[in-house]
């Protein structure tokens, strides 16, 4: 299942991809896509499903356009109308941040609507199709509703799956890697796809602008404090992150917190960027400020009731985050929605550790 605590402050590895080669990239899987694309023109029964507020279906305004990327290019021959993002959140974050509510998504699993709390905020009430599924994408379905744009740039199954969705419409891939890009490169790749270069510039001015912002009114209180992040990997052993180029620990240390050296010395081990702390290694953890995402509350507790955590000095001294994951996801997988409101969230509780560090 896609969207487990080990995605989390990963960003793109360790991920199992679904098998979607079994049947689409046979001759004969091959044959009914063809077959269903021409079941899927504007007279079929796909033109009643809704259409996205991308602007009138016209060329001009940079169209045609072709954008390459890692897994393929994606030839766009006008201003996308009927939008399908497939990515893991942030395909959904940028299109629904750049004002296009897609006609269907693929779910988040770690959240109980399948829609992150930023995104949901920002569509005020609008719906949006998921397109739930267990080892491979829904093919058919995402025939059938006729897309002519498919954002997949925060796919862990691309490698996988590209040629399938891009027989269905065009496909935007990531630029290098999905643990790669940044989230100003996404945003501005998928601002092209979209006809929205403007406005994607603009929310990267605006989300910079607001992270200067936290910096500058945070600075004092955070500069030069360390930090660790940890949770729990799918075996229930303890993890940390060890590499300062993490999407969470990056967040973090662009308010001038610094990545614990006690960490990034450590051994790779598991996903990539994290190291597994033998628990009678529990004091490697400490630094000034000790972070945890927790999936559940029962993790938490078996974390909290452990005799070794609690003798962290940043445990007895009040300087212990928790989060729990759906938060912890805004840092680890940053977007021009997720930005901000981690920004909100997390910055707070970071400065009140801090503050007993």
């Amino acid at each position: 299942m896609r969207g487990s605590n080990d995605m989390v402050h990963n960003n793109g590895t360790g991920v199992a991809r679904p098998l979607s080669r079994r049947f689409f990239l046979t001759a004969t899987g091959v044959g009914a896509l063809t077959a269903g694309l021409a079941a899927c023109g504007s007279g079929g029964s796909a033109g009643s499903a809704p259409t996205t507020s991308a602007g009138p279906a016209a060329g001009g305004g940079g169209f045609p356009v072709t954008i390459d990327g890692a897994e393929g290019k994606a030839v766009i021959p006008a201003r996308p109308q009927r939008v399908v993002t497939v990515g893991f959140m942030r395909d959904l974050d940028e299109a629904v941040s750049l004002g296009v509510n897609p006609l269907a998504t693929t779910p988040a699993s770690n959240f109980d609507s399948g829609l992150p709390p930023w995104v949901e905020a920002k569509l005020g009430g609008a719906k949006v199709e998921q397109l739930s599924y267990e080892d491979s994408l829904p093919f058919e379905k995402i025939i059938a509703l006729g897309p002519d744009l498919i954002l997949a740039t925060d796919s862990y199954s691309l490698a996988d799956d590209y040629a399938n969705l891009s027989a269905i419409a065009p496909t935007l891939s990531y630029a290098q890697d999905v643990a790669e890009d940044t989230w100003q490169t996404r945003v501005g790749r998928i601002g092209t796809a979209l006809g929205r270069e403007d406005e994607a510039d603009k929310l990267v001015a605006e989300v910079t602008s607001k992270i200067d912002a936290a910096k500058k009114q945070h600075g004092a209180a955070l500069a030069g404090k360390t930090f660790t992040f940890n949770l729990l990997n799918a075996e229930g052993a303890l993890a940390t992150i060890i590499l300062p180029a993490d999407a969470s620990a990056a967040f973090i240390s662009q308010l001038g917190m610094k990545l614990s050296d006690k960490v990034t010395g450590l051994p790779q081990s598991g996903p990539a960027g994290r190291a597994v702390v033998a628990q009678e290694n529990t004091a490697l953890l400490d630094a000034d400020v000790v972070l945890f995402s927790f999936r559940n509350p029962e993790e938490r507790a078996k974390v909290e009731a452990d005799r070794l955590f609690q003798a962290l000095p940043a445990v007895k001294r009040g300087a212990y985050v928790p989060l729990e994951v759906e938060t912890a996801l805004s840092l680890a997988f940053p977007s021009t929605l997720s930005i901000p409101y981690a920004l909100d969230k997390i910055v707070p509780l970071l400065v009140q550790a801090a503050g007993k560090a």
